[in-house]
């Protein structure tokens, strides 16, 4: 356990499936940020494990849940987490919390050989690019595709007569141009990345 003091107070950063009592708590505090039935969000929280996905909590020596952090694998990035659902306790904002829980989750999954870790934020970019976060490109962080079955020459060929006899094509996209373009502008939220 680290021994980090803000405001003469000790935190630390442990998964939350090392703590189960502290679930419904940690449910709480994710809710009043994001609301969502505690079912729903108690069955999340719930698959929190050792090889990911893990949810990391930061508590104070009262055992208080103060803050969250979700941390999943990039499937298609070797050594890439991807972190998500970062919160602290809104009573709890401006005193450094937010840093302590990133640097926390950080060890965390240097400690498991991972290399990069990835976020997705909206409004939030000052304070991650304060803790070494860099604005980059987006990236898949999910590695399931849609699985489409093989067809058979006979379904090709079915296929092929029903677009032929369907009436006329579509007219064609209209041309946007932009002078300054990025495509971070299509979600508008940052993409960002920390080599660890």
């Amino acid at each position: 356990m680290s021994n980090d003091v803000y405001t003469d107070i000790w935190y630390d950063v442990i998964p939350l499936h090392h703590r189960p009592n502290l679930l419904k708590e940690c449910c709480k505090l994710l809710n009043s940020e994001w609301p969502r039935s505690e079912t729903a969000r108690l069955k999340s929280l719930r698959v929190s494990c050792d090889e990911f996905p893990t949810c990391l909590i930061l508590i104070d020596r009262e055992s208080r849940v103060l803050g969250h952090c979700k941390v999943s694998l990039i499937p298609k990035v070797r050594h890439s987490c991807y972190i998500e659902s970062v919160v602290v306790d809104n009573k709890s904002r401006a005193q450094g919390l937010g840093s302590r829980l990133l640097r926390g989750t950080e060890e965390y999954v240097a400690r498991k050989g991972i290399k990069r870790v990835h976020l997705i934020t909206k409004g939030q970019e000052i304070f991650y690019i304060k803790n070494g976060y860099k604005i980059c490109d987006p990236i898949e962080t999910c590695g399931f595709k849609k699985f489409v079955p093989p067809i058979t020459k006979t379904e090709a060929k079915h296929k092929e007569k029903i677009t032929t006899f369907s009436g006329p094509p579509p007219p064609p996209m209209p041309q946007l141009e932009f002078e300054y373009f990025d495509i971070r502008m299509l979600s508008q939220k940052t993409h960002m990345v920390k080599k660890l």
